[in-house]
């Protein structure tokens, strides 16, 4: 195995293990990885249903138990560059170990927390655990799976997981919240993440890993400002549905200022030495149509979790926990659909996918605009969350494979950040976009004596809309940024 130090073009000395053979253990590794994976979006929703019981047993105020999603997501969104660059300059496998092995801490202190500002703390410190460890998994599949065949497979069950993480969380939630404690929503954490570590650091003993060790200083201009450009931005948007687009000093104000940290952020890249995110980067076609994509797909996915369970408990008056098993076969068929995606990827390239899971996203779109105030789940739901669910599953399989695939190897942790900050962004602002705008028509309409159900149902279809019409630019981007099927070398291996 050659892991020998060379020089590349740049001045800088890399280790690398581009040209050794596959490991063996790499499936293996793929499961554990996934593994946290998986916890780290289980989480992102499994706190939700379960928000009502903390605030009661905490008796936290309305800003207080804002501030324990708030605060998990400024973390995780501010630090995800910082994430995978660090994995590209201190190793992969050294950085999901620290983000795991953080994350887990956090889960047991979330649980154990006596009061909202120890909770608050400890989900930030959640933020940050993920921030690190979610770069560093996806660059860790990228790089132990060899380009072709293999990685797709692999990043495509990586999309798996990440469907089921989402949509489970909902129904996680509330049977833990329902019959244990919301305290065991945080310690259903700990197993996941002891195994996780356990696994990875078993497995990957004694094999040299790919990093790039600069001679020049760290970047730290370039971290403060992007960290602090990308959490004014999320502080923003998560503000937006609250206080609206107007409000000086919740959206207003942190947007200018992202604003300014970001445009600061590519002036200190353009003139480092070595900078922390290699502007580059960005002519790299695939990596900004995927990006794109990320953000597009992420925002429908988003929209359509928060609009169908307000239609779910609102409009059909269904209960927390019975609105969270109803979407249940939305993760179900996402599952479903993975490896027939996959084989038509390895057959004909990303795009046909790609196009067939944003078609099917406005379809599912405009199923859920036709659904009336009095209507059957099996008969106007179902069928939308099941098209809803194939169809996210195609748009995330070819970006995951796509946005990596022409980013040179010591830089995968680097691309992987940019990918998962463009999913938390995406969704971030498709959920503060349509639930503002669903929230403001029906709140007119109920001012002009519209009847309560029929105002919020007008509500939801205008959502709905517009998650539509980001569904069509997400279709858009796959036919202008994707290739049809690449043709391989001669001689190459196509297995």
């Amino acid at each position: 195995m050659n892991t020998e130090p060379s020089v590349s073009g740049t001045g800088k000395s890399e280790v690398t293990t581009e040209d050794a053979p596959p490991d063996p253990r790499r499936w293996r590794l793929l499961a554990f990885v996934g593994l946290a994976q998986f916890m780290v979006l289980l989480d992102t929703t499994v706190v939700n249903l379960a928000l009502p019981a903390i605030q009661t047993d905490l008796r936290a105020s309305a800003t207080g138990t804002e501030w324990i999603l708030t605060g998990y997501i400024l973390c995780f969104g501010g630090l995800m560059l910082l994430g995978g660059r660090t994995a590209d300059r201190w190793g992969r496998r050294r950085t999901f170990l620290l983000g795991a092995a953080v994350f887990t801490a956090a889960s047991l202190w979330c649980g154990v927390a006596g009061g909202t500002g120890v909770l608050i703390a400890a989900r930030a410190l959640q933020g940050c655990g993920a921030a690190f460890l979610s770069p560093a998994a996806m660059s860790l599949v990228t790089t132990i799976f060899p380009k072709g065949k293999e990685r797709t497979t692999a990043l495509a069950v990586w999309a798996a997981l990440a469907g089921l993480g989402g949509t489970l969380g909902v129904v996680v939630g509330g049977l833990i919240t329902d019959s244990l404690s919301w305290r065991w929503i945080f310690y259903i954490n700990i197993p996941f993440g002891v195994v996780a570590v356990a696994g990875v650091v078993l497995l990957s003993r004694g094999r040299a890993e790919s990093r790039s060790t600069g001679g020049s200083r760290p970047d730290l201009l370039g971290a403060v400002t992007v960290t602090g450009g990308l959490a004014a931005l999320v502080y923003a948007i998560v503000n937006i549905q609250e206080h609206g687009w107007n409000s000086a000093a919740y959206v207003v104000a942190p947007a200018a200022a992202a604003v300014v940290l970001l445009i600061a952020f590519v002036v200190v890249e353009l003139r480092a030495a070595d900078p922390l995110m290699p502007m580059r980067l960005f002519a790299t076609r695939s990596l900004v149509t995927a990006s794109i994509g990320r953000v597009l797909t992420s925002a429908v996915q988003a929209s359509v979790l928060f609009l169908a369970s307000y239609y779910l408990q609102r409009t059909l008056g269904y209960s927390t926990l019975k609105a969270g098993f109803a979407f249940l076969p939305l993760g179900i068929v996402a599952i479903a659909v993975t490896a027939p995606a996959t084989r038509v990827m390895h057959r004909s390239g990303p795009r046909p996918v790609y196009l067939a899971g944003g078609i099917g996203s406005i379809l599912g779109l405009v199923l859920l605009t036709q659904a009336p105030a009095h209507g059957s789940y099996l008969l106007y739901l179902l069928p939308a969350l099941l098209l809803l669910g194939a169809a996210m599953q195609c748009c995330t399989i070819p970006v995951n494979v796509h946005g990596v695939s022409d980013v040179p190897q010591e830089e995968q942790g680097i691309a992987s950040g940019v990918l998962t900050a463009a999913f938390q962004v995406g969704a971030s602002l498709g959920v503060a976009t349509i639930a503002t705008s669903a929230l403001t028509r029906t709140t007119g309409e109920l001012a002009d004596g519209t009847p309560p159900a029929a105002a919020w149902l007008d509500g939801l279809h205008l959502g709905f809309w517009i998650a539509s019409g980001i569904a069509v630019l997400n279709l858009l981007n796959a036919f202008v940024g994707l290739p049809g099927r690449r043709r391989a070398p001669a001689g190459a291996q196509t297995a």
